[in-house]
């Protein structure tokens, strides 16, 4: 077996560090500290969030997204985002400064009256390599099933890749 192509080897640092980008997403949403979506976001990357209940809603940027999910929030005392499959797609386009994600996901979560719920979902990503490492450059999320024992299913999202 020949050894790693230099190619090979950038794109397993690559895919390690862009696991990390959603492992801080994840740490940043689950201690609350909206001010770091600044390290992991493009100033004016466009976010839209499908909740399937709802109009679809959209934000730019990180400021905006902390906003929104800050104020969402309030109704649960205990909330755990987890990551529960992340796929990484390198070389976006040929372009060995871009990578695609994609992200199944739960939210583990109790409101102030006790009581459980859960959802799920699919996020996918655009990031791009910048100076200070990778940053999402666009975010999209899809809603999958939400509830709290048996799940209002949703049909599956159309994904990319």
């Amino acid at each position: 077996m020949a050894p790693p192509s230099a190619a090979e080897l950038r794109d397993a640092i690559d895919e390690v560090a862009l696991r990390g980008v959603i492992a801080t997403y994840a740490d940043i949403v689950n201690r609350r500290t909206w001010e770091e979506f600044d390290d992991l976001f493009l100033a004016d990357a466009p976010i839209e969030l499908d909740l399937r209940d709802r109009p679809q809603l959209s934000f730019t940027g990180p400021r905006e997204l902390g906003e929104f999910i800050a104020g969402a929030l309030e109704q649960y005392p205990f909330f755990e985002f987890v990551a529960l499959n992340v796929r990484v797609m390198m070389r976006t386009g040929g372009d060995v400064d871009r990578a695609a994600i994609r992200t199944y996901m739960c939210e583990l979560r109790q409101e102030h009256d006790a009581n459980p719920s859960r959802a799920f979902g699919v996020y996918q990503d655009d990031l791009v390599r910048t100076e200070s490492g990778w940053r999402f450059a666009r975010r999209a999320y899809q809603s999958m099933g939400r509830g709290e024992y048996g799940l209002d299913l949703m049909p599956m999202p159309e994904t990319e890749g």
